[in-house]
């Protein structure tokens, strides 16, 4: 999730349908205006950057198989990206709906720098990070904000907090307990691997709900 202040003037997402996002927009859009304003805008772009990798490697799940197309049903997974909190203000990078549930997906992009991953402590070149417990937090968030809108039925739908680390290997001392971390090469047979608990009908009902932005206020 990227935090920033609050631009109601480029941020129109109220508007529009959710799943007309493409990875790295609110990022994008803030790297724009940190050009324009003469600050520098490395981070940002790196971190658009990362998320429309981490898009990129989604889509081989996303995407309709043979099977789909000959049985007429709809994809067994579904994505969102970019998706608005807090007014704007904030975004989760990616929420992807599939058999395992809600995943949350927060992109991490540190090209070239040292990753060591001990529990909840991701050590980037040396430097303790909260990334483990704000995963944690996000999908909290989606759990508040999503699944009351999905009814009585999807109340107990399973929201996993997910890492993908791009641009550099991991080291690991230690998991962590209820948070998936993996590398780009890792990221698909990861979620691949996790238990199935919704059908494809029950995924579309879900993503149905999820691009509208109104679902995240």
């Amino acid at each position: 999730m990227t935090t920033t202040p609050a631009t109601p003037a480029t941020d129109r997402s109220r508007a529009l349908d959710l799943a007309r996002h493409y990875p790295g927009r609110r990022v994008g859009h803030v790297a724009a205006q940190q050009r324009r304003a003469g600050f520098p805008d490395r981070n940002w772009r790196l971190g658009a950057d990362g998320e429309q990798r981490t898009a990129h490697l989604l889509t081989a799940l996303t995407g309709r198989t043979r099977r789909d197309r000959l049985l007429g049903r709809p994809p067994a997974w579904q994505v969102l990206h970019s998706v608005p909190l807090d007014g704007g203000a904030a975004d989760l990078d990616h929420v992807l709906i599939g058999p395992p549930g809600i995943c949350v997906v927060d992109t991490r992009h540190h090209r070239g720098r040292s990753l060591l991953l001990d529990g909840d402590r991701l050590v980037v070149a040396g430097t303790a990070t909260d990334a483990v417990p704000r995963a944690r937090a996000e999908a909290q968030r989606v759990r508040e904000l999503l699944l009351p809108r999905l009814g009585a039925a999807a109340a107990s739908t399973p929201v996993r907090p997910v890492i993908a680390l791009v641009g550099a290997p991991l080291r690991v001392r230690r998991w962590p307990d209820d948070v998936v971390v993996a590398t780009e090469g890792a990221l698909v047979y990861a979620l691949r691997g996790l238990s199935p608990v919704l059908g494809p009908r029950e995924v579309e009902r879900i993503h149905a709900v999820a691009r509208r932005p109104e679902s995240w206020e």
